[in-house]
C-alpha cells in the first residue's frame, strides 16, 4: 500500500526539499488547438482539449520546477541515474497535478477545432513546501500518483479510440463511436477527479466535493472519487458523511486497505471503536504488511482497554518496521496503564532511538521511572525533554516533584517556578500555598 522510493530518488526529493533559493511567483499561460474527428462532439473535442493543455501546463512546470533546483548526490541504484531521475519526474508530475490548480481563459469551438488557453501559476517556494508534505504521507504521495496514472491511461484508450475511428470512418462502425463517446466521457470524469483533487490539496473542501460528485455522476463506479470524497469529509471532521463515502468505495473496490484503514480512522474518531478495529482487520487481511495499520488498531484496542490485544498489535507493527517510533510510544502507554513501567521504559528507550527529539517520549519515560521510584533516572529524562521543548512546563513540574522526593527542594522550588512561569497552574498553586512567587 506503502511506496518507500529508492535511497538514490530519496536523495532528490530531499534536496528538492531543502533547497532555499527559489524565483519568484511565475505564471504559464499556453494554448492549444485540437482538431476534432468525424467522431467528436464539442464535449469530446473540450474533453480531449482540456487534457492535453493539462499535460502541456504540467510538463512545462515540471521542468521550470527542476531547473529551480541543483542535484548533487553520489548514491545510484540497480536502474541507473537516468531512471532514477525519471521516476522523480514523473512523481513530481503527479503531485503537482494534485496541488497546482489549471485556471481556463477562454475556449472556442467551431465545429472544426476547439480552442483552448489556459494558465498554472506556481509559487517554487510554496510548491516545494506542499510537495515535501505530501511526500511525508507515502498514502497520499500513492494516492495522487496512481490519479495521475488513471488520467494517462484514460488519455492513452480515448487517443486508441480516436485513431481506430480514424481507420474506420467511412465504415459507419456504431460500436466504435459508443466507445469512444463512453471514453471521452470517462476523460471528462477524470478532468472533475483532478479538479477535485486541486481543490483538496487547497482545503477548499465544499468545492471539492462537488468535483466529486460531479466525477461520480459520469462514474458511478468510480471507487477512488467515493474514496477522496470521503478524505475530504473526513478533514472536515463530518465522519458520518465520510463513512457513507467510504462504504460506497469498497462496495465498488474492496481490494483497497487504504479505503478500509480511513474508514476505521473515522469510526475511531466517532468513538466506535469495534467498528474501527473491524475496519483494521479488513485493511490488514488486504495488506498484512503495513505498520501503520496495525499500530491504528492496537491504539483501538486500547481506547477499549483490551490491553493484552493492543500490545500484540504494537508488536507486530515493530515486527513489520523496526523504525515504527508510534507503535513503541503507543506500547510503553499501554503497559504504563498495566503498570508495568519496566517494560514501559524499554518502549520509550527505543522510541528515542528512533527519534532522538521527541520530547514527550523522554517525559513519559521519566513518569516511569518516578513510579519505579528512580528519581535520579527520572530527573535526567525531564532535563532532555526540556532541552528538546524549552517550554514543556509539565517536564518542570515533575521534574520538581522528583527533586523533592530527592529533598532537594532548592531544585524542586526553581522547576515549579519554571512550570508556573510557563503558565502550569498546578505548580502556580503549589508556589502560592507555600509562600513562593514566580
Amino acid at each position: 500500500m506503502k511506496i518507500k522510493p529508492t535511497y538514490y530518488l530519496l536523495c532528490l526529493l530531499l534536496l528538492l526539499c531543502s533547497s532555499s533559493v527559489y524565483a519568484q511567483k511565475k505564471t504559464f499561460v499556453r494554448d492549444y488547438t485540437y482538431r476534432a474527428s468525424d467522431a467528436d462532439s464539442k464535449i469530446s473535442s473540450g474533453t480531449n482539449a482540456t487534457a492535453e493543455m493539462r499535460n502541456i501546463l504540467l510538463r512545462e512546470i515540471g521542468e521550470f520546477l527542476k531547473t529551480e533546483q541543483t542535484f548533487t548526490t553520489t548514491s545510484a541504484t540497480a536502474g541507473g541515474k537516468d531512471n532514477v531521475v525519471e521516476n522523480y519526474s514523473q512523481r513530481i508530475e503527479a503531485i503537482t497535478a494534485g496541488i497546482v490548480e489549471m485556471k481556463t481563459l477562454e475556449e472556442q469551438w467551431n465545429g472544426k477545432t476547439y480552442y483552448i488557453k489556459a494558465e498554472m501559476t506556481v509559487d517554487p517556494a510554496e510548491v516545494n513546501k506542499r510537495i515535501a508534505e505530501v511526500l511525508k504521507d507515502k498514502q497520499k504521495t500513492k494516492d495522487l500518483e496512481k490519479a495521475r496514472q488513471r488520467t494517462k491511461e484514460a488519455e492513452a484508450e480515448t487517443e486508441r479510440l480516436r485513431k481506430e475511428l480514424e481507420k474506420e470512418k467511412n465504415k459507419n462502425n456504431q460500436a466504435l463511436q459508443k466507445a469512444y463517446q463512453q471514453q471521452t466521457q470517462k476523460l471528462n470524469a477524470e478532468e472533475y477527479f483532478t479538479k477535485g483533487n486541486n481543490a483538496y490539496e487547497n482545503e477548499w473542501y465544499e468545492l471539492a466535493i462537488e468535483y466529486y460528485q460531479k466525477a461520480i455522476e459520469i462514474d458511478p463506479n468510480d471507487a477512488a472519487a467515493y474514496y477522496n470524497m470521503g478524505n475530504t469529509y473526513h478533514d472536515q471532521k463530518n465522519y458520518t458523511q465520510a463513512i457513507k463515502c467510504y462504504q460506497k468505495a469498497v462496495k465498488i473496490d474492496p481490494n483497497e486497505a487504504a479505503t478500509y484503514y480511513n474508514m476505521g480512522h473515522a469510526y475511531d474518531n466517532q468513538k466506535n471503536y469495534t467498528q474501527a478495529i473491524k475496519c483494521y482487520q479488513k485493511a490488514v487481511r488486504i495488506d498484512p504488511n503495513d505498520a501503520e495499520i496495525y499500530c491504528n488498531m492496537g491504539n483501538a484496542y486500547a481506547d477499549q482497554k483490551n490491553y493484552t490485544q493492543a500490545i500484540k498489535c504494537y508488536q507486530k507493527a515493530v515486527e513489520i518496521d523496526p523504525n515504527e517510533a508510534a507503535a513503541y510510544y503507543n506500547m510503553g502507554i499501554v503497559y504504563a496503564n498495566q503498570k508495568n513501567y519496566a517494560q514501559t521504559i524499554k518502549c520509550y528507550q527505543k522510541a528515542v532511538e528512533i527519534d532522538p527529539n521527541d520530547a514527550s517520549a523522554y517525559y513519559i519515560m521519566g513518569i516511569a521511572y518516578a513510579n519505579q521510584k528512580n528519581y535520579a533516572q527520572a530527573i535526567k529524562c525531564y532535563q532532555k525533554a526540556v532541552v528538546i521543548d524549552p517550554n514543556y512546563a509539565l517536564a518542570y513540574y515533575n521534574m520538581g516533584i522528583a527533586y523533592g522526593k530527592q529533598e532537594n527542594y532548592a531544585q524542586a522550588i526553581k522547576c515549579w517556578q519554571k512550570a508556573a512561569q510557563l503558565g502550569d497552574t498546578d505548580a502556580q498553586e503549589l508556589l502560592r500555598e507555600n509562600g513562593y512567587s514566580w
